[in-house]
């Protein structure tokens, strides 16, 4: 169940999100998802997104879960929240929750963020992959994964393709994102809400550092790679995720868009 977290948590990375570009009031908006597993739909995926025009406070929710079949067998169910300031190049998160259940097991993480980089973790009962990771000094400099979704939208609207690397730690799972431009004249796939712009072709790569099982590395349980296309000006100045595509050891998977809901 491990690698099936694992591949929700990259998955959701992606979901990026923004605010209007015209009104200088704090901007709200939900965003619903789809997960497949090759043609099967495993997976739901909520956002709620509250961010500001330009600097200032943000908020992503997350509320996930596999559905269908696989649901009934593992009723899963991840909620994530993280909270900071935007700013360049990268938004600075203050504080990141998570809670998931499975079963009759729950786990909940917290990570706090301080000065020059510096990570804290708590986290309910202490998983041997987060101790792991604070032995080896691997939380510094880091970023939770919401937030790194935003940090990749507020690159794409700054300098129109994807670039970059992104050090990432969820509170068990330590692991670097790279984002460049996808090859050019990728035929469009069949997007789920219609688009009035050209979509951005992203892809990303993915270097598992800490956390991850060994048996689920080696039998290539975990997407090495990913593409991502994303709507400019859908919901506002940033991008939006429009669809991820990822092979695994689990098969193709992909996430769509399934709707954008203003919020009050």
């Amino acid at each position: 169940m491990d690698a099936w977290r694992t591949a929700i948590a990259a998955l959701l990375l992606a979901v990026l999100v923004a605010g209007p570009a015209a009104s200088r009031a704090p901007s709200r908006v939900r965003l619903d998802y789809a997960g497949f597993l090759v043609d099967a739909e495993v997976l739901y995926a909520r956002v709620d997104v509250s961010l500001g025009d330009g600097a200032g406070p943000y908020r992503l929710n997350l509320s996930s879960g596999l559905v269908g079949t696989l649901g009934q067998l593992y009723p899963f169910h991840l909620l994530a929240s993280s909270q900071g300031e935007v700013a360049e190049p990268e938004p600075l998160p203050q504080r990141y929750s998570s809670q998931f259940t499975l079963f009759e097991t729950r786990q909940t993480m917290t990570l706090s963020y301080g000065a020059h980089g510096v990570v804290r973790l708590a986290d309910d009962p202490p998983t041997e992959e987060g101790q792991v990771a604070k032995a080896r000094g691997l939380l510094a400099g880091t970023i939770d994964p919401l937030s790194a979704g935003l940090a990749v939208a507020q690159e794409v609207s700054r300098i129109g393709r994807c670039e970059g690397e992104l050090h990432v730690f969820d509170g068990a799972r330590r692991y670097d994102l790279s984002f460049y431009p996808a090859p050019e004249g990728l035929p469009i796939p069949r997007l789920a809400v219609p688009i009035e712009a050209t979509p951005i072709a992203c892809d990303a790569s993915l270097n598992l550092i800490s956390g991850f099982p060994e048996d689920a590395v080696r039998s290539g349980m975990y997407p090495k790679t990913a593409r991502l296309w994303l709507a400019p000006n859908l919901a506002g100045r940033l991008p939006v995720l429009l669809r991820l595509e990822a092979d695994s050891g689990l098969g193709h998977i992909h996430l769509d868009l399934r709707d954008v809901l203003p919020q009050s």
